[in-house]
């Protein structure tokens, strides 16, 4: 075998290692097939091919009842596992830009506080909330199950304003800045691109509640 042909097998095996969990049927078929290809370098132009596998995110897919208990108790545990001290941070930055408030020096600056603030309250009290919610025992699957699908239509439901506020929290801490946003363009355009990937970020989560909603409301109706 030559270099060419094992780099190519070598970059599909990444491939599939790196692939997210929806994605690894996928990902092993194309690096089954690029034992066929012929020709060296025309297998070497297949596996770097097969790459666009890493660029999409996709769950495991959830095809039976004993799928949808894995995936709950995974979740589960998850939950039991965070410290969780996100919300600790965020009202830290809450804190902070309200102390900013009061030491502003014009209108656009208290306006870039108060917006910051704002978009840090709608945060922490969702994380905090989400933090006192109490994780069934793992012995009892359906009230686990139906723990999961609550969490997920909650995603759901708040991935707009999620949104909203992230809008809101950049915004506000762009106007933040002393001497005002145009002082600072190249802070200006890392929240400009943070935005554009927070928005992406919320739609692509949003579809994939979604349908990972629409598959635990079939498993449901099926088990009833």
């Amino acid at each position: 075998m030559t270099y060419i042909r094992r780099l190519a097998l070598k970059i599909s095996d990444t491939v599939v290692d790196y692939a997210s969990p929806g994605c690894k049927e996928w990902a092993e078929a194309l690096a089954r097939e690029v034992t066929f290809v012929e020709g060296d370098w025309a297998a070497l132009g297949w596996a770097l091919g097969s790459a666009r596998v890493l660029f999409h995110y996709r769950q495991a897919p959830i095809r039976s009842f004993a799928d949808l208990s894995s995936a709950a108790q995974k979740f589960a545990e998850a939950k039991l596992n965070n410290p969780n001290v996100a919300w600790i941070a965020t009202f830290g930055w809450l804190f902070f830009y309200a102390v900013r408030f009061f030491g502003a020096r014009n209108w656009p600056e208290r306006t870039g506080c108060s917006l910051a603030a704002l978009g840090f309250l709608y945060f922490g009290i969702f994380v905090l909330i989400d933090y006192r919610l109490k994780v069934p025992p793992s012995d009892d699957i359906i009230t686990l199950i139906q723990f999961y699908r609550a969490a997920l239509e909650r995603m759901h439901r708040s991935s707009g304003w999620s949104t909203v506020s992230v809008a809101t929290l950049l915004l506000g801490q762009m106007l933040a800045q002393r001497g005002g946003f145009r002082t600072h363009p190249y802070w200006d355009a890392v929240y400009g691109l943070i935005w554009v990937g927070a928005v992406l970020l919320f739609l692509l989560v949003r579809r994939i509640n979604r349908r990972r909603l629409e598959q635990v409301d079939v498993l449901l109706a099926e088990k009833a």
